[in-house]
């Protein structure tokens, strides 16, 4: 016979196991050409940061971007790609902003993408977003792999709650 313990165990991990970020279909990446990935492979992984790194062609330096987000990296990173083609959106990320210094100057440039974790959006159980909070302490404590990033996102507040919210329910 079973004891509460063991029912409340086993509740538990099936309700934490359905709140596991998922790739749809179990496909981790649906690009035409798989070498041109941006995110070798997993450019359908979700609740992730991402490091971008900006390499200057004529001269090698690198600039480092950490991002996150909750949606699937692919989404993301078209929202990226739009920032960096539109001169309206040049002030959307602190990346955007470099890239089209970069491009006013016509200095070539390359970006290279990474996925440094993953972390599960925020909780109404625990009221925490891992994500935010990882993405925070990469800019803090790890600030080679941030150098575009800028301290004033430490005080940002955390976006995802915003959907759990009861005023989103009609």
């Amino acid at each position: 016979m079973t004891n509460v313990k063991q029912i409340i165990t086993s509740h538990n991990r099936s309700i934490l196991r359905k709140a596991e970020p998922k790739e749809p279909d179990g496909k981790t990446c649906n690009c035409k050409v798989k070498l041109d990935c941006p995110l070798q492979g997993n450019c359908l992984a979700s609740s992730i940061i991402y490091q971008a790194t900006v390499t200057r062609l004529d001269n090698s330096h690198h600039e480092t971007y950490i991002g996150l987000t909750a949606n699937s990296f692919k989404t993301r990173f078209n929202c990226h790609k739009s920032d960096f083609n539109n001169s309206d959106k040049r002030h959307s990320t602190t990346l955007s902003e470099y890239i089209w210094k970069l491009k006013d100057k016509k200095i070539p440039y390359s970006t290279e993408w990474k996925l440094i974790s993953r972390a599960k959006a925020y909780s109404t159980t625990n009221k925490l977003c891992r994500l935010c909070l990882e993405e925070k302490y990469f800019i803090i404590f790890k600030p080679h792999l941030s150098s575009l990033n800028k301290r004033n996102e430490l005080i940002n507040t955390c976006r995802h709650r915003k959907k759990h919210l009861l005023i989103n329910y009609n």
